[in-house]
C-alpha cells in the first residue's frame, strides 16, 4: 500500500482478538466475525491473521490498514491521508493507550518554555519513532494545526517568545540558527524551511505535511509489521507444509504398500493352504464317493474263508453252479427270474476258464501231467504205479489217474477228471 506509515506502541500488550474488538468499537463495526479463519472478508473488510507470527492484518474500505503484532504490543498503520486513519490514534490519545516516545504521543503542540528548554536538545537528538517538528517563535505556521495534522505521526514543538529562542540558540547545538522551521528525522539529521516567493503559510504547510508524508513512506518495520512481507512467508511456509505433507503422505502409501504387500504374501500363502486342503478334501470326497457307490454294489454273499487256487474261484464256482440250474430249472419260476438276473448283475471274471484252458492245452500238447505243476497239480507216488493227482496240496482235492495217458482221449478224460473234482 503507497501511503505513509506510523508506528505506535502500546502501554500494556493485548491478544489480537482483543484488539480486534477495540478496532471494531472505534469504527462502529459489528463483533460477529469468526476469528477461527485464516481470512475474513466481510463488506468491504479484510482480516488476515498469522498465528506463527502473532500477527493480524486489517484492511478498511477508506485504504487504510492496520498491522497488529501481540508479541510485541505494537500497531503500524498505512494510511493514504484519510482522516478516517486518525480515529483510532485519537481514541489511543484519549484512553492514553500509546506508550510514550522520547515525547508523549499527542495531538497538541509542545510549548518549550523555561522548565523544559534544557531537555530540547536531549530531544532533538536522541533515537525517537516520530520525527519532530520544530517552529520558532515567529511561527510562521500554525503550531496547533501541524499537531492536529501529525498526531501520531509526528510530533511538534514551538517556541513562544524570543527569550527563549536565543537562550536555545545559545545552549542547544541541535536548534537552527537560521530559518524558522525545521523537521528532525529520524537519523538525527534535519531540514530547515523558509518561505518561499509568493508562497503563503498554508502552502507552506502543505509543503511541510508532504515531506513528512514522503518519508514516512520510506519505513520499513520489519516483515511482522508488512503486509506483502507476511503473505508472502504464510504462502512461503504452506509451500514447505505442502512438502512436509507429501513427504508425509509418500510415507504413509509406503507403508501401505508394504503393509498390502505383506497381506497379500499372506493371503498367497493361505490360498495355497486352502488349495492343499481343497485337493485333500477332494480326495477324500472321492474315496467316500467310490464307497458309497460301492455301497450299492454289495456282495450278495459273503466270501468265504478258505484260500482261493485262482483269483474269483468262488465267484466263478457259484456262478457256474447257478447258471447249470437256470437252464436245468431246479427250481421254481420265481427263483429262476432271480437267479437270472444275479447272473445278469454278476457276469463271470473269465479266470477259471482261462486258467482250465491252459492245463488242457498243456495236456494235449505234452501229454504229460508231471508238467502241470506249475498250475497246481502235483503228482504224489510212483511212476510204475497210478499216481495220486492233488491240486495245490489240499487233500479235498486229490485223484487217481493213470501216470503216462495213451492217447489225446485219455488226456481229454483225465481232463474232464480235474475238471469234475478240481473246479
Amino acid at each position: 500500500m503507497k501511503s505513509f506509515s506510523t508506528y505506535l506502541e502500546y502501554k500494556e500488550k493485548m491478544p489480537i482478538s482483543q484488539w480486534i474488538a477495540s478496532l471494531f468499537e472505534v469504527y462502529q463495526i459489528e463483533d460477529d466475525i469468526d476469528l477461527t479463519k485464516q481470512r475474513i472478508a466481510k463488506d468491504r473488510l479484510q482480516i488476515y491473521q498469522y498465528p506463527k507470527d502473532h500477527s493480524v492484518v486489517v484492511q478498511m474500505k477508506q485504504r487504510l490498514e492496520f498491522i497488529y503484532n501481540e508479541e510485541d504490543g505494537c500497531l503500524c498503520i498505512h494510511n493514504d491521508g484519510s482522516q478516517e486513519g486518525y480515529r483510532y490514534i485519537d481514541a489511543g490519545i484519549e484512553k492514553g493507550l500509546w506508550k510514550d516516545d522520547i515525547l508523549p504521543i499527542t495531538n497538541q503542540a509542545l510549548k518549550i518554555c523555561d522548565e523544559n528548554y534544557q531537555m530540547v536538545n536531549q530531544w532533538l537528538s536522541s533515537s525517537h519513532r516520530l520525527p519532530i517538528v520544530y517552529i520558532n517563535y515567529l511561527q510562521i505556521v500554525d503550531p496547533d494545526y501541524l499537531a492536529h495534522q501529525l498526531r501520531g505521526i509526528a510530533h511538534v514543538l514551538y517556541e513562544d517568545n524570543s527569550e527563549i529562542h536565543e537562550l536555545l540558540q545559545k545552549h542547544c547545538q541541535m536548534v537552527p540558527q537560521y530559518g524558522k522551521l525545521a523537521i528532525y528525522y529520524l537519523n538525527n539529521d534535519y531540514k530547515i524551511y523558509r518561505f518561499s516567493k509568493k508562497e503563503s503559510q498554508d502552502l507552506l504547510q502543505q509543503r511541510v505535511l508532504h515531506n513528512l508524508a514522503s518519508f514516512l513512506k520510506q519505513r520499513q518495520y520489519g516483515e511482522r509489521y508488512d503486509f506483502h512481507c507476511l503473505q508472502k512467508k504464510y504462502l512461503e511456509d504452506l509451500r514447505l507444509q505442502a512438502n512436509d505433507y507429501e513427504k508425509e503422505m509418500i510415507f504413509q502409501l509406503d507403508q501401505q504398500m508394504k503393509k498390502l504387500e505383506d497381506e497379500k504374501e499372506r493371503y498367497v500363502q493361505l490360498i495355497e493352504k486352502l488349495e492343499n486342503e481343497v485337493m485333500l478334501l477332494q480326495m477324500q470326497n472321492d474315496q467316500i464317493e467310490e464307497e458309497l457307490s460301492s455301497q450299492y454294489q454289495y456282495a450278495l454273499l459273503a466270501k468265504g474263508e478258505l484260500k482261493e487256487f485262482y483269483q474269483s474261484e468262488q465267484k466263478d464256482v457259484l456262478l457256474d453252479m447257478l447258471e447249470d440250474d437256470v437252464k436245468k430249472k431246479n427250481t421254481g419260476d420265481l427263483d429262476i427270474e432271480i437267479l437270472g438276473d444275479i447272473l445278469k448283475q454278476n457276469p463271470k471274471e473269465g479266470t477259471r476258464e482261462e486258467y482250465l484252458d491252459h492245463i488242457s492245452k498243456q495236456l494235449l500238447d505234452g501229454g504229460s501231467i508231471y508238467k502241470l505243476k506249475n498250475w497246481g497239480i502235483d503228482v504224489k507216488g510212483e511212476k510204475n504205479k497210478h499216481p495220486v493227482v492233488i491240486f495245490f496240496d489240499d487233500s479235498r482235492y486229490q485223484s487217481t489217474v493213470s501216470s503216462t495217458p495213451s492217447d489225446v482221449n485219455a488226456c481229454r478224460q483225465i481232463y474232464r477228471q480235474f475238471r469234475k473234482y478240481f473246479f
